[in-house]
């Protein structure tokens, strides 16, 4: 959302752009709207009297690349030498990872392939808990043009980062319970996330894969609200990996494939032919690769194209049917039968031919030939907002879609036994390449590849680039007289399209991930004890006061107590001497018993507070009684 208001923003404010509604040209056909003018400026023109309407993202290769003048940029574009190119700082990548790209043999001006990458962390804004780091790797092969797989290559990770920022509380390491036993402790909040804010359980796995998707919509929908603005940018594929939490995910749309390649730790002699006097190459037997992603094209994804038709057959016109034949029908065939089905159909039926059954398939051809209306070999991916079909004027978007096949993998469950040293066969090592790569070339044989060339950079640090050089070059193949490209070991037509390869060594993430977790452990121990030093100063203070007040009340109470004492005692005297009568004076002799004894209760009252103080004030008072007393006597006999 925050992307899409800056995008709007910058939009409005920029003198240079002024608004055109309507503005822009409709694609007719995936390979139409190749108005290459040069590398940095290429405008698209509207109606009559309209404006033309420069690129949103100059043309350039990817930042880590540092091609970055104009004479780098068209040497990389050489149709004639196809360079390949790799980075020439190997360290601007994370964990040694390998790239390499090569330009097409003429089927467009300039480079359709972007690769893109990068590093974030997801931070508590209450410092509660540690930064959760993160990274991403994306390839976008583009099609019609460079622009969808520019702006891709540009924008869509800031797009990632802000679904991962929407669900942080939930992404973030939760505290555990060291006293509950069992290793490492269970959750404190053992029901994630918490009841209070949703209805049903939801995993952190959900959350990753739900925020992938809907990055993959938000991206689509941001290319299409600069249509109007910007050079029509064509479409692109997409494919990209997110390495979190000690987890690899990988979301594909398009003919864009990523494949992990492992290893076996010693070669699996079984599968070998015993009787056979040809010794097998090792690494052929225990190589495997591993598919992350799902090719989408016309022929994979018939069975949905034919049921987005069925149900909304005013997106054919008059033009297609969306019917799926055993062999395409003829005129001469009118009015016999012919199998066919439709839709979600498995299996197949008779029907007898019609008119309307001579209209073309929405769905037509067979594999890499496979087209949708007859025009797209794609059906997933960015862009194609403007994209009409061949000869019809029919939209082609309403059957096209930005959403994702995500798999993921939980790297921690991964056994390596670091006595064989096969991290790399264990955790594997992930190749993320577009369709130039994978048209000349299978899974298996990328695997084989990938581990024949470690095999002979077992510790240089450019490893892992060398993988990505060689897998360009082998798809790229050599130029003969003729000026045609072909494969080197097969003779082969090699692959005319442009070719961008990366290579993942996915141990390296995972090292960086446990390193990082025993940081955190010891963060979370130190933030703990601090809490539980915090909380035991907070008691020793609370004690502290409650003595404190205690005290004080004590001594309240004491000073009280002395005052009435006084009182009492000083009240007595004060009678006798005011009262000189001579009944006073005969009343007191039986009286002094009396006041002993009150002087002994007031003692048994105050026990455990008797002082010298207090016995010497006492005996005072008694002394003074007794004069009083005294003289009394005196003064009645010498009256």
């Amino acid at each position: 959302m925050f992307s899409n208001i800056k995008e709007r923003f910058i939009s409005a404010i920029a003198p240079d752009l002024p608004p055109l509604p309507g503005a822009g040209e409709r694609r007719i056909g995936a390979g139409s709207g190749h108005l290459h003018n040069s590398p940095h400026q290429r405008l698209r023109f509207g109606g009559s009297g309209s404006q033309p309407l420069p690129d949103k993202f100059p043309y350039a290769r990817p930042p880590f690349l540092q091609l970055l003048t104009a004479d780098e940029l068209r040497a990389s574009a050489d149709h004639n030498v196809r360079p390949i190119i790799v980075p020439r700082d190997i360290n601007l990548l994370p964990w040694g990872t390998g790239y390499a790209e090569c330009v097409n043999s003429g089927k467009s001006e300039w480079n359709e392939d972007q690769g893109a990458f990068c590093r974030q962390v997801l931070s508590d804004p209450e410092h509660k808990h540690p930064d959760l780091p993160y990274t991403y790797f994306g390839i976008f092969d583009g099609h019609a043009g460079y622009g969808a797989a520019l702006a891709a290559s540009h924008q869509f990770h800031h797009i990632l980062h802000e679904k991962l920022v929407d669900c942080l509380e939930l992404l973030l390491p939760r505290d555990v319970d060291p006293s509950s036993g069992g290793g490492d402790g269970i959750q404190l909040n053992p029901t994630f996330p918490h009841p209070i804010y949703f209805q049903r359980r939801v995993t952190k796995d959900e959350l990753i894969i739900g925020a992938l998707e809907s990055a993959f919509f938000n991206m689509d929908s941001l290319i299409a609200q600069d249509n109007d603005r910007y050079r029509d940018a064509g479409g692109c594929t997409a494919c990209v990996s997110l390495f979190i939490d000690g987890k690899m995910y990988v979301a594909n749309a398009g003919d864009s494939r990523a494949v992990l390649c492992q290893r076996r730790a010693t070669p699996d002699r079984q599968q070998t032919d015993t009787h056979s006097s040809i010794e097998p190459d090792p690494l052929e037997v225990s190589c495997y690769p591993v598919p992350f992603s799902a090719d989408h094209t016309p022929e994979t994804e018939r069975e949905r194209l034919l049921n987005v038709a069925r149900l909304k057959p005013q997106l054919m016109g008059q033009h297609y049917v969306a019917m799926e034949y055993a062999k395409r029908p003829h005129i001469k065939d009118m009015g016999q039968r012919i199998l066919c089905r439709q839709g979600t159909m498995r299996g197949w039926t008779y029907k007898t031919l019609t008119r309307e059954d001579l209209r073309m398939p929405v769905v037509n051809g067979e594999g890499k030939r496979s087209r949708l209306l007859g025009t797209l070999g794609v059906t997933r991916g960015f862009g194609d907002h403007d994209l009409l079909a061949i000869n019809t004027g029919i939209q082609i978007k309403p059957f096209l879609t930005p959403h994702p096949d995500v798999r993921q993998r939980d790297l921690t469950q991964v056994v390596c036994i670091s006595d064989e040293d096969n991290r790399d066969g264990d955790y594997g090592v992930l190749v993320m390449a577009t369709d130039g790569l994978w048209d000349v070339s299978e899974n298996e044989g990328v695997a084989r590849i990938v581990f024949q060339t470690l095999s002979k950079y077992p510790t240089e640090k450019h490893r892992y680039t060398m993988v990505a050089q060689e897998l360009v070059a082998r798809a790229r193949g050599k130029i003969n007289d003729s000026g045609h490209w072909r494969l080197a070991d097969s003779k082969a037509a090699a692959t005319v399209d442009d070719i961008s390869v990366i290579v993942i060594p996915v141990s390296q993430y995972y090292k960086e991930h446990v390193e990082w977790t025993q940081n955190y452990k010891r963060d979370l121990e130190h933030r703990r004890r601090q809490a539980q030093a915090n909380m035991a100063q907070e008691a020793v203070t609370v004690l502290n006061g409650v003595m404190a007040e205690e005290a004080q009340v004590v001594e309240e109470e004491e000073e009280g107590e002395v005052v009435v004492h006084e009182a009492r005692t000083s009240q007595k005297p004060q009678q006798v001497e005011d009262g000189v009568d001579e009944t006073l004076v005969v009343e007191l002799a039986p009286s002094l018993e009396q006041v002993q004894l009150k002087d002994k209760d007031s003692a048994a009252f105050d026990i455990g507070k008797k002082d010298n103080d207090k016995d010497k004030e006492a005996s005072t008072t008694r002394q003074h009684l007794q004069q009083q007393f005294q003289k009394g006597r005196k003064g009645k006999g010498k009256h």
